[in-house]
């Protein structure tokens, strides 16, 4: 398997949010998935927050779409901002 690599450059208050594929893949009791534009509408709800504060309000939204289900996935995220100076 050949290895590839993405170069990109972030800017001073620039966000970068990574997941596995557990946060979309996340279900509900109607077996439907979180989704990928669930995510976007999430994420993009307080945009200058700090990482902190949008991994948790993230989470959360996850959480109540998925309640009480099942998951069979693990959910994991990392966001990092870069200061402005």
């Amino acid at each position: 398997m050949k290895a590839s690599m993405m170069l990109f450059s972030l800017n001073p208050g620039d966000s970068l949010f990574v997941y596995t594929d557990g946060i979309p893949e996340a279900t509900n009791s109607a077996d439907e998935q979180y989704e990928e534009s669930r995510m976007l509408n999430a994420l993009n709800e307080n945009p200058d927050a700090c990482p902190r504060e949008i991994l948790e309000a993230f989470h959360r939204s996850v959480k109540a779409f998925a309640g009480d289900a099942p998951q069979f996935d693990d959910m994991t995220m990392l966001c990092i901002k870069l200061k402005e100076c």
